[in-house]
């Protein structure tokens, strides 16, 4: 699963710095964050927040401090709640990607955070699936 990880945040990094305008490295770490709860995700947010603005020429760091400080959160909230939930999910997806766009894209609709949320919940039901395969 962490090999599937690498690959995908390598190529949502990519597709998000020259293609699309959508936040899909947050979104990918997201997802793996409920799943996993472990710590590379944190070391990885912090690597893929520094080639994402290093990419897309922004001041390096600043993608990789909102991406900590979400994960984080997201952790904090896992004593409190059960995080690894569709409803989770919808709403962190949909905050978390909200706030990035306005913080750094300077304007948002709501049809981007719509879509992101789409995509994590999708994304969410593909990797448990597998998961639970995997396990059996």
């Amino acid at each position: 699963m962490e090999i599937l990880f690498f690959i995908l945040l390598i190529i949502s990094i990519f597709v998000e710095s020259t293609f699309i305008n959508l936040p899909l490295v947050f979104i990918l770490l997201v997802v793996f964050c409920i799943l996993k709860k472990s710590g590379y995700v944190f070391l990885s947010a912090f690597l893929a927040g520094i080639l994402l603005d290093l990419t897309a020429v922004r001041f390096p760091g600043t993608s990789s401090i909102f991406f900590l400080l979400v994960l984080l959160m997201i952790m904090l909230y896992q004593r409190k709640y059960e995080i690894n939930s569709y409803p989770f999910i919808l709403v962190s997806s949909f905050v978390g990607t909200y706030m990035y766009l306005i913080i750094f894209n300077k304007h948002a609709n709501l049809l981007q955070p719509f879509l992101c949320t789409i995509l994590a919940l999708v994304l969410y039901s593909v990797l448990q699936i597998r998961e639970v395969r995997s396990n059996n």
